[in-house]
């Protein structure tokens, strides 16, 4: 990613370059989708703010992400709460069946599940180490930028992600079934999962990259999700 002077930065590649990566932040660490989304709003509304108090210490892109990572985690007092009530409809609900509509896009609905309960099993970790995680593996920004974003000194952001990657290894392969088909996910669209054979899909992406990168590669099978876009 290009960093832009400050001067010429506008709305639009402030959303473009940055929304994306902003939103999967505010996504992940706060499972309830409308919290996220007006997390995230926050988050543009402060970076917006303090845009011309940006002195070009550090990267415009770090200096955004650290302004975003400190607004999101304001959020997090109510992490339990949220947590409880995500993975009790991710993992403890009924079975599902694809809303039986006209047009409707049965395909995607099933992988926004999907990806529902990958956000689900993010909550195994704390939000420090659980930020870390995402900015490196599903981000995959710099150890270095992270580093500065989160106020740690690099081998610290490294010990937490390489302990995270651990503890998440190991929940995908008892609870995600596009991760590992022989486990034993008991996920309320397992059945859908094989009925539609979207791992196949999955398995296209990530297969290809190191599998410590799973949460990168899962996002693209899924439509942009920007926050940020409706500030345009």
């Amino acid at each position: 990613m290009v960093d832009i002077a400050c001067k010429e930065l506008t709305a639009e590649e402030l959303v473009n370059d940055y929304g994306p990566l902003i939103s999967s932040l505010a996504y992940r660490m706060i499972p309830d989708s409308h919290i996220a989304e007006e997390a995230a709003q926050e988050a543009w509304y402060e970076v917006i703010k303090s845009l011309e108090s940006f002195r070009g210490e550090s990267k415009i892109s770090t200096w955004i992400y650290k302004v975003a990572y400190r607004t999101i985690s304001k959020y997090w007092p109510n992490k339990k709460l949220y947590d409880e009530k995500f993975l009790k409809h991710c993992f403890d609900g009924p079975d599902v069946r694809i809303p039986d509509q006209i047009d409707y896009d049965g395909r995607l609905w099933l992988k926004e599940q999907c990806d529902r309960c990958l956000t689900a099993i993010l909550q195994c970790l704390t939000p420090e180490k659980k930020v870390a995680y995402v900015l490196r593996d599903g981000a995959e920004l710099d150890y270095e930028v992270i580093a500065e974003v989160m106020d740690k000194k690099e081998a610290t952001v490294r010990k937490i992600v390489s302990r995270s990657r651990k503890k998440i290894k190991k929940f995908l392969n008892d609870q995600c079934t596009l991760y590992n088909p022989d486990g034993s996910c008991n996920c309320r669209i397992k059945d859908q999962v094989e009925e539609f054979n979207i791992r196949e899909e999955y398995e296209k992406i990530y297969s290809a990259i190191d599998e410590a990168h799973f949460y990168a590669a899962s996002e693209k099978v899924m439509p942009d999700k920007n926050y940020w876009k409706k500030n345009l």
